[in-house]
């Protein structure tokens, strides 16, 4: 899947050689690691065949201006094992994060920037558990790569979200991500 989605995001980058849009829209459709995920749910005495999602996104901003805009992501990740009773345990995350973007650097081809957001996570799973946790996104940089309606993304960065000291839910997922987007 990650593999798919770096060349889609390559091809339409490279495909991208129009005029430069001054845009205002943006919607972009990604994918994110799952390291976090990877690192703490791995098989143990009582689970296996675990399996990851890692984190599908849906992201809408509106820009102000060329350096500031403002919008929302949906994320979505899933994580499942097997008990050594042999069921499966299927456990989501779903997340609604309000968004803040600053581009500091704005060529024909190229922007540069830096974002971050703050909203709820979902947790729930087929044992009918539901929690809810703030839900925090940092974006350091981000490079979007295209000139025409269509472009790409790669973000560096990370979500964290957490209950309490012994409900953490993310600490560092989301670590690279990629997108398509189109903007208007």
């Amino acid at each position: 899947m990650k593999k798919i989605l770096i060349a889609v995001l390559l091809l339409v980058s490279t495909v991208c050689s129009a005029q430069d849009l001054q845009s205002k829209h943006l919607v972009r459709l990604g994918y994110g690691d799952a390291l976090f995920e990877k690192l703490v749910f791995y098989p143990s005495a009582g689970t296996s065949d675990y399996a990851y999602t890692g984190h599908l996104f849906a992201d809408y901003q509106y820009s102000f201006t060329r350096v500031v805009s403002v919008g929302a992501q949906l994320d979505f990740q899933g994580i499942f094992w097997t008990t050594e009773e042999k069921t499966r345990s299927r456990n989501y995350d779903l997340c609604l994060i309000p968004t803040l973007r600053f581009t500091w650097l704005h060529t024909s081809w190229v922007r540069l920037y830096s974002g971050l957001g703050g909203g709820v996570l979902m947790a729930f799973d087929n044992a009918g558990n539901t929690e809810f946790a703030p839900v925090f996104d940092l974006k350091p940089v981000g490079i979007q790569l295209g000139k025409t309606h269509w472009c790409g993304s790669l973000d560096l960065g990370f979500m964290a979200a957490m209950k309490s000291v012994n409900r953490i839910y993310m600490a560092g997922s989301r670590l690279v991500s990629v997108s398509v987007n189109y903007r208007w």
